[in-house]
């Protein structure tokens, strides 16, 4: 199956309301195809969440990330911002999910061929 068509199996089976059968691997599929169409997808669905969500924590009511009152996440991504940074809410997904991105883009990670099909 080519991206688009391993995108509709996994439409249609994930409508069935089996789990086990949504995420069973098709039969003749290739494993990491099956993983990156799942894995750009669910990132797609994720920002796409997020976008909802955006309009209600900004910079100013969410100053921070967190996670309740004792837990705090700060950014740093390890080549660029090696040192933890304190930054807002939508600071913190924007930077997550430019990293995401790019990891999707690396084609160590997700080869072209895969990827092609799947997103931007």
């Amino acid at each position: 199956m080519q991206g688009a068509q391993l995108k509709k199996h996994i439409d249609a089976t994930l409508g069935s309301g089996n789990l086990r059968e949504a995420v069973r691997l098709p039969p003749g599929e290739d494993l990491h195809e099956w993983l990156a169409v799942n894995t750009v997808d669910f990132f797609n669905q994720v920002n796409l969440l997020y976008g909802t969500l955006t309009e209600f924590c900004t910079p100013e009511n969410c100053p921070t990330m967190t996670a309740g009152p004792k837990y705090e996440y700060r950014w740093a991504d390890g080549v660029q911002i090696k040192k933890p940074i304190e930054v807002s809410a939508p600071k913190y997904v924007e930077y997550l999910m430019d990293w995401i991105e790019s990891q999707l883009d690396d084609e160590s990670i997700f080869p072209q061929k895969l990827g092609k099909n799947l997103h931007h």
